[in-house]
């Protein structure tokens, strides 16, 4: 057994998985989440995960109170032509399998109800959601959606005596510590149900064009293959029937790598495809030789000028691990997320854009996005039209 192992395989309680890779993410200041864990993996379930130190309560806490998916940057709403053609093509998927307009549908971890507006535009009346986070709650209400406030682990006890012909789990499963309860998601399947769980896909996994370390951060703690998939599929008693590729296009063209499993009661098995692990050894390997490299600051930073840090976000966490952020010169850290506001961040105060603009009119930007950087310099125009602002990005090896 490793030594200080926290957490056994998920799927199958294996203790003694191979370490993959150390990984350093600094938290904010309110965050219950872990500095940096051990990326390891369980071979004989072709799944990597997160050997984390914090238990399901603290992800619990941090998903209550603490991430982004019910606030104004949050995904899963629509609220980009991104998101909501991420939204359509999911429904796209659902809709082959369901029995009719009038099908019972389940979105667990639905945000603010993203998927639920697109399935009752297209006339489902029967679609609901459950979501632990009470502004995503909220959010989705306002726009007449059936949303209850609950974590996943709760669903089987929240909906007993219920079923539905369809349970969705859509960029969810990457996020949960314990898996021991979905196996009940089943008992809550009508005859003929489906249970679709889609994540990120490990297989895909590429350096280029994205920074070292790019698919891992603190929300994403699993790592699924079709194999392991299939594993939890067979605890609930169920069979896969597919497992389609489902790669997202991002707000700035390029791509996300993402597949699905799509299992029901007594269905004919259908067979994994290519193991995982050996791929992410892979880019690990990659990722290691690139961030052993110089990550460069694009125009180069005026010595002499305060420096705010556009994102405290998960890519900020990786920077913030890697050193490549010069923390001493750092003034505050820029953020739109309400719930991240006023907290600090490696020493350094978290505030909304606006604010910290203001309060550093001679500021130099640098920005920690990582996906559609340039689009920063679009939003501070916008705050502050006819300022002139010095922009810096991170630009990565070659």
């Amino acid at each position: 057994m490793l030594p200080d192992l926290h957490r056994p395989c998920p799927l199958c309680g294996n203790r003694e998985p191979e370490v993959l890779a150390q990984l350093s993410l600094p938290q904010p200041s309110h965050s219950p989440l872990p500095p940096g864990y051990r990326l390891v993996a369980c071979t004989d379930c072709d799944l990597a995960y997160a050997d984390t130190p914090a238990s399901q309560a603290d992800y619990d806490r941090y998903y209550q109170h603490l991430a982004k998916y019910g606030g104004p940057t949050g995904t899963g709403a629509g609220q980009d032509a991104a998101d909501m053609r991420r939204l359509e093509q999911l429904a796209d998927r659902l809709e082959a399998g369901l029995p009719g307009k009038d099908a019972a549908i389940l979105d667990i971890g639905c945000g603010a109800g993203g998927l639920l507006q697109v399935l009752g535009a297209r006339g489902y009346t029967q679609a609901e959601g459950l979501d632990p986070d009470p502004a995503a709650v909220a959010a989705a209400r306002a726009h007449g959606l059936a949303v209850r406030a609950g974590l996943a682990s709760e669903s089987p006890g929240l909906y007993a005596g219920i079923r539905f012909d369809l349970i969705v789990l859509s960029h969810v499963a990457e996020h949960l510590r314990d898996l021991d309860w979905l196996p009940r998601l089943s008992t809550l399947l009508a005859p003929g149900g489906r249970l679709y769980i889609e994540v990120p896909d490990p297989r895909g996994y590429r350096c280029d064009p994205r920074p070292p370390y790019y698919y891992f951060d603190s929300e994403h703690i699993n790592h699924f293959s079709p194999h392991a998939l299939g594993r939890l599929f067979a605890s609930a008693g169920l069979a896969p029937e597919a497992f389609p590729d489902c790669t997202l296009t991002l707000s700035d063209g390029s791509t996300y790598p993402a597949f699905a499993g799509i299992a029901s009661m007594g269905s004919t098995a259908c067979p994994a495809p290519a193991a995982a692990i050996p791929q992410l050894r892979s880019y690990l390997n990659n990722c290691a030789a690139r961030a052993h490299q110089a990550i460069q600051i694009h125009p180069p930073l005026a010595e002499d000028t305060p420096l705010l840090v556009w994102g405290a976000g998960s890519w900020a966490q990786r920077l913030l691990g890697q050193n490549a952020i010069p923390l001493a010169r750092v003034a505050a850290f820029l953020d739109g997320a309400p719930n991240k506001q006023g907290q600090t961040f490696a020493g350094k105060p978290i505030v909304a854009p606006a604010d910290g603009l203001s309060r550093h009119p001679n500021a130099q930007v640098l920005v920690c996005v990582a996906v559609n950087p340039h689009q920063i310099g679009a939003e501070i125009a916008r705050l502050e039209p006819g300022h002139a602002r010095s922009l810096h990005f991170i630009t990565e090896p070659t």
